[in-house]
């Protein structure tokens, strides 16, 4: 790596750590179809009463050395609880970003309500961060000590657990959603020494069906926005969907990234998609871009029990 890109991967580095204060969750283009890690209101939401199992991995700049990757499995679907209408949720996460690695588990549940032509799901998620450095060999692009520096690990077991908390509100019927939530509220620490912290993150989206076509052709336009008072993005998409089966679209993170997306449903209930991210800053030209892929299936678990047989003479 030469030193140009050295640079490049530190303020890349920076820019995930921000200022050593702030760490934002990795933003997914495919997000929208399961957005569950990022607002624990959407734990249920669906009117088949289906869970959905997803897969998203998110491989980030491409073709600089230690550059992020982050992967979400999520699983998500409605439940009665005592007779209360809810949604629950199971996320893992990880994320590897230079030598840091932060994998992350998080329960969610939802509460949910019809309202009007749509439902709304108002969720908390509870869970734990785990971080450390992969390495203790931290240098300065210019070949000089990271000594000094509060945000820099000194030795490899820096590494610790930390608690986290998040809550948001979702609603959707079959032509409009919304939502808005609130991630790491507990501010949970990177590493044991505390000097680096996730920031309390806002998100906020929304969208809309236009129906060219009833029966085949839907337009869908979506946008993101994420801020955590210190850094933000504002995140538009559209997507044209094809008899609820095939979708292709385009995303455009302001002053950030311009990323096309492709998805299909290969069997009832199970769709992959991809998108491919190409940076709009400087950083285009020493990256082969951003790779996104989702795997997701959706399948129902049956609570209805079997024929029952009564014992008691009293029945006989």
């Amino acid at each position: 790596m030469n030193g140009l890109h050295k640079i490049l991967l530190s303020t890349l580095l920076l820019l995930i750590v921000g200022r050593g204060y702030t760490q934002q969750s990795p933003q997914f283009n495919l997000g929208f179809a399961n957005p569950t890690f990022v607002n624990p209101g959407y734990a249920g939401n669906n009117k088949e009463n289906l869970f959905c199992a997803s897969a998203y991995n998110r491989l980030e700049l491409t073709g600089f050395d230690e550059a992020p990757v982050s992967t979400v499995i999520n699983v998500q679907g409605p439940i009665d609880i005592l007779g209360v209408h809810s949604g629950v949720s199971l996320t893992l996460q990880n994320e590897q970003a230079g030598f840091l690695r932060a994998p992350e588990v998080n329960l969610g549940y939802a509460y949910r309500r019809t309202i009007g032509s749509g439902q709304i799901g108002i969720g908390l998620s509870l869970g734990f961060i785990g971080s450390w450095y992969a390495s203790n060999s931290w240098r300065l692009p210019s070949g000089g000590s990271a000594e000094g520096d509060p945000a820099m690990p000194t030795t490899q077991d820096n590494a610790g657990i930390s608690f986290d908390m998040g809550a948001g509100v979702y609603y959707s019927d079959s032509r409009w959603f919304g939502g808005l939530s609130a991630m790491h509220l507990t501010r949970p620490a990177l590493g044991i020494d505390n000097n680096a912290h996730y920031q309390p993150t806002l998100y906020a989206m929304g969208g809309y069906t236009f129906l060219i076509d009833s029966t085949t052709w839907q337009l869908r336009p979506m946008i993101h926005i994420v801020s955590d008072f210190a850094q933000g993005s504002f995140n538009t998409a559209c997507n044209v969907v094809y008899e609820n089966k095939y979708w292709a679209g385009i995303s455009y993170r302001w002053g950030q990234a311009i990323a096309g997306m492709i998805g299909v449903e290969i069997l009832p209930g199970l769709r992959v998609a991809y998108a491919y991210e190409y940076a709009t800053s400087v950083l285009s030209r020493f990256s082969n871009g951003t790779h996104e892929m989702m795997l997701s299936y959706s399948f129902a678990i049956s609570t209805v029990r079997g024929a029952q047989q009564y014992k008691s003479v009293r029945f006989l």
